[in-house]
C-alpha cells in the first residue's frame, strides 16, 4: 500500500497552551517511552559490552482498539499490542517484534490497509526481522514464532521496491510464505500512486494471495483517492472489487467506503472512522452498511 498523501503546506498557527491533563496526559506518555528506551537500551548494551551508534532509541510500544459493526451481524471488539524493542548497538539490519497477531499474514492484502471487515485473530508470538537492499529491491525475511502448544513456526520472504517518476510511484511486491495453518503461498502486488497535488493522490491497487493448501486465489483490485486536508487529518475514499478462485473465477464483492484518519497527538494517540458499504455475492450484491473503528496508543 503506497503511504498516505502528502499534505498540504500551511502557515503555522499560534496554538494555545493545551490544559493542564492534557499536559499531564502527554507528559504520561513520554515517561513511558523513556523508560521502555531505557530498558531496551540497557539489555542492549549488556549483550553488546559497547555503544557503537549514537543514534535515537527507536524502541515502541502500540496498542490498538478496533469495533467493527456490522448490518445484520454481531458487534465486534477487539484489542491487540504490537512491542518493538530496538536493540541497536546489536542489530543492523535486524529487528525484535513481540505481537498479539502475526503482522505479516495481517499486512497482506487490502484489507489492512484500506478496509478491516474482520478481527485479527489472536496470535501472541515472536518475529526475527533480517533486512538487506539488494540494489533498490528491499528484502525482508522473518521467521515467527508463535505461542501456543506445540509451537508454531511460520516464515515470510519478501521483495519490494518503490520506482519513483516526479509524482509517479510503482510499488512493486512478491511475498513467499509458510503458514503452519495456510500452509505455502504466494503474495504479489503492484500498486500504482500518482500525487497531483499536494493535497491530492490515487492509487491504483492490484494485488493477489494464492494459498496451496487449499488451491485458491484472492485478488483484489480497486480505487483509492486520498485527501490530506490538514497535518494531522487525512481522508481516503475507495472502492474496492475483490475476487476468487472458488469454483470458478469469480466477483465476490465490491466495497465503497470512507476513511477519516485523524492525528490527535503525534506518535501518542490516533484513531480512524470508516463507515462503508459492502455488496457481497452472498447478499446477491445488496448494499449492507458498515462502520469500523479504530484508535491507536503509541509508546
Amino acid at each position: 500500500m503506497i503511504g498516505l498523501p502528502v499534505y498540504a503546506q500551511k502557515k503555522p498557527v499560534v496554538e494555545k497552551d493545551p490544559p493542564e491533563w492534557e499536559q499531564k496526559l502527554i507528559q504520561s506518555n513520554r515517561d513511558i517511552s523513556a523508560w521502555f528506551d531505557g530498558v531496551t537500551e540497557g539489555i542492549d548494551l549488556f549483550l553488546t559490552g559497547k555503544r557503537v551508534t549514537k543514534e535515537r532509541n527507536k524502541s515502541s510500544f502500540r496498542i490498538d482498539n478496533t469495533t467493527t459493526i456490522t448490518e445484520s451481524e454481531n458487534f465486534n471488539n477487539t484489542s491487540s499490542i504490537s512491542i518493538r524493542p530496538r536493540l541497536q548497538n546489536l542489530e543492523e539490519f535486524m529487528q525484535l517484534k513481540f505481537t498479539s497477531y502475526d503482522e505479516k499474514q495481517d499486512g497482506r492484502g487490502v484489507e489492512s490497509g484500506y478496509l478491516r471487515k474482520t478481527q485479527r485473530r489472536k496470535n501472541y508470538g515472536a518475529t526475527l526481522g533480517f533486512f538487506r537492499k539488494l540494489g533498490k529491491v528491499r528484502t525482508t525475511f522473518q521467521p515467527r514464532i508463535e505461542l501456543q502448544d506445540p509451537l508454531k513456526v511460520s516464515h515470510s520472504l519478501a521483495f519490494e521496491s518503490v520506482a519513483e517518476v516526479k509524482d509517479f510511484q510503482m510499488n512493486p511486491k512478491f511475498e513467499f510464505f509458510a503458514d503452519a495453518d495456510k500452509g505455502t503461498g504466494t503474495f504479489q502486488a503492484l500498486n500504482f500512486n500518482y500525487e497531483f497535488t499536494p493535497v491530492w493522490d490515487i492509487t491504483l491497487i492490484n494485488e493477489g494471495e494464492y494459498q496451496e493448501k487449499i488451491h485458491k486465489l484472492f485478488v483484489t483490485n480497486g480505487l483509492a483517492l486520498g485527501q490530506g486536508y490538514s497535518e494531522k487529518t487525512t481522508f481516503i475514499y475507495s472502492w474496492i472489487f475483490n475476487s476468487h478462485n472458488r469454483e470458478k473465477y469469480h466477483l465476490h464483492e465490491h466495497i465503497v467506503s470512507v476513511t477519516w484518519h485523524q492525528n490527535i497527538y503525534r506518535n501518542i494517540l490516533d484513531f480512524q472512522l470508516q463507515p462503508f458499504f459492502n455488496f457481497a455475492k452472498d447478499n446477491r450484491f445488496k448494499g449492507r452498511s458498515g462502520l469500523i473503528f479504530n484508535i491507536s496508543v503509541n509508546f
